[in-house]
This record gives structure tokens, sequence and C-alpha cells, in this order.
């Protein structure tokens, strides 16, 4: 019976000591939590962020692109929910009509994703041109003023 009880314990403080290093407390220095927590690189100005700020850093440091995020994240909502009603309604009542309305659906979801994706690509990409412009980096000023 000890014997089982000291692997036990001994397999517990590996287990612990594996934990330990995987994740450590947040009482020891900040240095060593950073090297830890996984990072976020800013789409729009490329600072790394913790995914724990991720969030904050948009509604403070690029709000017009955190208010147009929440816009396109209930537009994919209801793109989701249009679809997933046209499905309930295909299998209750279309499939009977025509067979050729089933491939509807798919295209309509296809589709809707493809420009939603283009959609984001291309406020991206404008939102990023907005930064670069009103925040020219050290290097570039240089350049335009020789």
């Amino acid at each position: 019976m000890t014997e089982t009880h000291s692997h036990t314990a001994f397999l517990i403080s590996r287990i612990w000591l594996l934990c330990s290093r995987m994740f450590p407390s947040r009482s020891t220095a900040s240095d060593d939590v950073k090297l830890w927590l996984p990072r976020h690189k800013c789409r729009i100005c490329g600072v790394e962020v913790e995914y724990t700020q991720v969030k904050v850093h948009y509604q403070t440091t690029h709000p017009e692109y955190g208010k147009w995020g929440r816009k396109l994240h209930t537009l994919m909502w209801l793109v989701l929910g249009s679809g997933i009603a046209l499905v309930i309604v295909d299998a209750l009542y279309l499939r009977t009509l025509n067979q050729i309305l089933q491939y509807i659906i798919p295209g309509y979801l296809f589709g809707a994703s493809f420009l939603l994706i283009g959609l984001h690509a291309r406020k991206l990409i404008a939102f990023r041109d907005a930064w670069d412009k009103t925040h020219p980096l050290p290097n570039e000023k240089r350049t335009e003023e020789s």
C-alpha cells in the first residue's frame, strides 16, 4: 500500500513540476510570464499584444476598426442564421417542389462567405493604409524631406 502511495506521490510531483513550467504563476517576474503568454500581432499597426489584451488594443488604438469589426461580426451571424433558416425551409418544403433548389443554399453560403472575407480584406487594407498615412515611420519621414 505504501509503495503505491509513493508512486502516486511521485507521479503527482512530476505532473506538478511539468505544469508549473508550462504555466508559470502570475506572481513570478512579469518578463517570465510574458514569455509564456501567447501573442497576437495587430493587423493594422503591427504591434504585438497579449491575447488577453487584443480587444482592448483594438478598442483603444483603432476604435474605428473595433466598431467596424462588431458590425462585421453581426453581419456574419445574420448570414449564418439565414443559412440555417434556409436549410430548415429546404428540408421541410423546398425539396418537394424541385430538386434543383437544393443547390441554392450551399451557393448562398459560399457566396456570402466569400463576400464577407473580401469585405474584411478590403476594409483591413483601408484601415492599414490610413494608419500608415497618419503614423509614418521615422525613416519614411527622412526620405520624404530629402
